[in-house]
């Protein structure tokens, strides 16, 4: 089962409060609320805050995990860079966006974004970071 879309983001707000009012604003979008994992400022661009949430998705097969995070990562903004892994039959997928290659957000204050959806917990930490296959 899919349980959650994990969100990492790039938010332009200079308190947590204000990174809560943007979080708040994309679950408005969704019509499901976003739940604050973590806060904090981003350490290569100050001015920004760095915050990791969820979003309920209460899939049960893969396809229509995929499904559901496309449409909420499109009400959110777009285009989108997504990416899809299959390891032993277990479905990692991602998707990337951000103001610098011209991702248009609906929400302002938000300038990057990352989902990332698997039947296993927890997303990795960073975009760079791929998960890797089971051993055996």
């Amino acid at each position: 089962m899919f349980k959650v879309i994990n969100w990492r983001g790039h938010l332009r707000v200079n308190k947590q409060a204000g990174a809560e009012r943007v979080i708040t604003r994309m679950g408005k979008l969704l019509g499901e609320p976003f739940t604050l994992l973590s806060y904090e400022r981003y350490r290569k661009m100050p001015d920004l805050a760095e915050v990791r949430m969820t979003s309920p998705l209460d899939a049960q097969e893969p396809q229509e995990a995929v499904f559901r995070a496309l449409l909420a990562a499109q009400r959110i903004g777009g285009p989108w860079s997504v990416r899809c892994h299959m390891f032993n039959d277990r479905l990692d997928f991602e998707g990337i966006a951000a103001k610098t290659v011209q991702t248009h957000f609906t929400v302002p204050g938000v300038e990057w974004l990352l989902f990332f959806v698997s039947a296993e917990e927890p997303a990795p930490q960073s975009e760079q970071e791929s998960p890797a296959p089971s051993p055996g």
